[in-house]
């Protein structure tokens, strides 16, 4: 999550499947000024739009997932983080100063330049757009509207950040897409976002979307803008009432309950707590639900100290006092199952909470013994202090085993079990507006709904612009395994949660420019020697373990 403040915030290698799409038949070389002489032509709506997103783990210990997406005309390539915790789209201008740089707060995944844009165009000037996250970076800029590329359309009028300045606490300045609501951006004056530019324009039918990360390692998950895909899970899909934001009495933001968990190793089940509320309830002292934020900007489940000493640490002796584990547990018989809203259960198998870390220089990964027999593993389930809000955040450690539909419009989520590295042909249905749509959608499937939504639901942002949609000429983002990852991400030696190979297609993340973003931390972990054994300096602060020079994740806490 990057929680800002205003100052006064696989896919399939396949083309997306919209309903319908026109095909692209002629490019008219002497009209570059037309859709048509950029590769678009005028696209029909009631849809889905889709892209792929992958993990990079050299970037931040941890990972984090990103996108491919362009911005401009003609198009410039930027990979951003995809983050359900927040709001905003920007990206770091090509003229900020630590995009001039190469160390290691230095911008990654492209950078804009607003003068090689032709459409370009200043909304509202510096410092309209500036934000401030939970690890101390900034990002200070104007608000703009220009072309932006996603799936296989392009958009028109898109409203973004452009970070002139950007201050990387921890590690490398990457560029963010915030799906989140809009209520949350880093301005006083909310402007439409990405779910919102695609239901206004048409694309989709309603503030709806769905996220399948797939396994750690793997080739790539997706994010399918207005619909459900039913090969991308098992069992039962349940819709959950979300609960309401304790400082602002409303729905807006995904805020969930576990409310029980259990592990499992080598067959023996051992239950940890259960009977929690699946309301605000919640929020009490002596209620043992646990609300969660799901949230895909973070990369570990930050827990309540008292439940990580009581549950966590006996279950996992094996993690050290600074969080880390050897890589050889990823092969352990072990699973954690968690019930979310009493209704649904998840398992989560160890690999995807023990991930590998990565030296941010060499991507080389880091051995856990001096004999280098071994290597290090970050256990992404971490003891947080009080956030003053009511919840912990729990990331991708734990979505990544999760189907999860985010549904604004309704303030609920629906959630099933992941069909990792599912190799099924796609099963795309388009969901509709209105309370019943996801149960519409999938009313072949095995489903269970939920009560309408008696919260007061963050409304849609009106803009003052008109959002223009075409097609694009060839699809942005169709990337997949190392296929998709930047030249620069692109993992060194032998790790437990090495990536397969992936195949090619357009935004492969090369990047335009030389980096951007804010802070998905790119760590630099400082090693000592101790008992013959390499161990990393750390520190505890902002409710997650730091290393060194960079917090936990592309943000455990963002």
């Amino acid at each position: 999550m990057r929680t800002a403040t205003p100052s006064s915030l696989a896919l399939l290698a396949t083309a997306a499947h919209a309903l319908p799409e026109l095909l692209i038949t002629k490019r008219d070389a002497d009209l570059r000024t037309s859709p048509v002489a950029r590769g678009l032509l005028k696209r029909q709506g009631g849809g889905t739009v889709e892209t792929n997103v992958y993990d990079i783990l050299t970037y931040s210990s941890g990972g984090a997932y990103y996108a491919n997406v362009t911005v401009g005309t003609p198009p410039q390539d930027q990979v951003v983080i995809l983050d359900t915790g927040s709001s905003d789209l920007y990206f770091d201008a090509s003229t900020a100063p630590a995009c001039d740089t190469t160390g290691p707060y230095s911008c990654r995944g492209g950078t804009f330049n607003p003068k090689n844009s032709n459409t370009y165009n200043v909304v509202d000037p510096a410092p309209a757009f500036n934000t401030s996250f939970g690890d101390g970076s900034t990002a200070m800029g104007p608000f703009a509207e220009d072309m932006i590329g996603i799936g296989d359309v392009v958009l028109s009028n898109v409203q973004f950040g452009v970070a002139l300045e950007v201050n990387s606490t921890t590690g490398y300045a990457i560029g963010l897409m915030g799906v989140g609501y809009s209520e949350n951006e880093a301005t006083q004056h909310q402007y439409p976002n990405m779910p919102e530019v695609l239901r206004d324009s048409g694309v989709i039918n309603s503030r709806l979307y769905s996220v399948y990360l797939n396994s750690i390692g793997e080739t790539s998950g997706s994010i399918l803008f207005g619909g459900i895909d039913t090969s991308k899970y098992t069992g039962e899909m349940a819709t959950l009432n979300l609960l309401t934001d304790v400082n602002t009495g409303g729905i807006d933001q995904f805020i969930s309950t576990v409310t029980a968990m259990s592990a499992s190793v080598s067959g023996k089940v051992t239950p940890m707590f259960s009977g929690g509320s699946n309301s605000d309830a919640a929020y009490g002292q002596t209620d043992t639900a646990l609300p969660v934020l799901l949230d895909t900007g973070s990369s570990a489940w930050s827990m309540p100290q008292n439940y990580y000493t009581q549950y966590i640490a006996p279950a996992f002796p094996y993690v050290d006092q600074q969080g880390l584990c050897s890589c050889s547990h990823q092969n352990d018989d072990t699973t954690l199952t968690l019930e979310f809203g009493s209704k649904i259960n998840i398992t989560v198998p160890i690999r995807e909470f023990v991930v590998p870390i990565y030296n941010s220089t060499t991507n080389q990964p880091y051995p856990y013994s001096s004999s280098g027999s071994d290597t290090a593993c970050a256990f992404m389930i971490v003891p947080a202090a009080p956030t003053g809000q009511g919840f912990q955040t729990l990331g991708d450690a734990i979505l990544r085993s999760m189907y999860v539909v985010f549904d604004l419009d309704n303030g609920q989520v629906s959630l099933a079990q992941a069909a990792l590295n599912s190799t099924a042909s796609p099963a795309i249905h388009t969901v509709s507006a209105g309370a019943s749509g996801v149960a519409k959608a999938i009313s072949s499937a095995s489903y269970s709904g939920a009560p309408q939504q008696t919260g007061s639901i963050a409304a849609e942002v009106n803009g003052t612009a008109s959002f223009g949609v075409s097609t694009a000429q060839s699809t942005i983002g169709s990337a997949t395994g190392t296929a998709a990852v930047p030249a620069d991400a692109q993992a060194s030696g032998t790790s437990g949660g090495s990536r397969s190979g992936g195949s090619g297609g357009s935004g492969s993340g090369t990047g335009s420019g030389g980096g951007a973003t804010s802070s998905a931390a790119a760590v630099a972990l400082g090693r000592t020697r101790s008992g013959g054994e390499v161990r990393w300096s750390s520190v505890w602060g902002v409710g997650a373990w730091v290393f060194g020079m960079g917090v936990l994740g592309a943000a455990v806490v963002l």
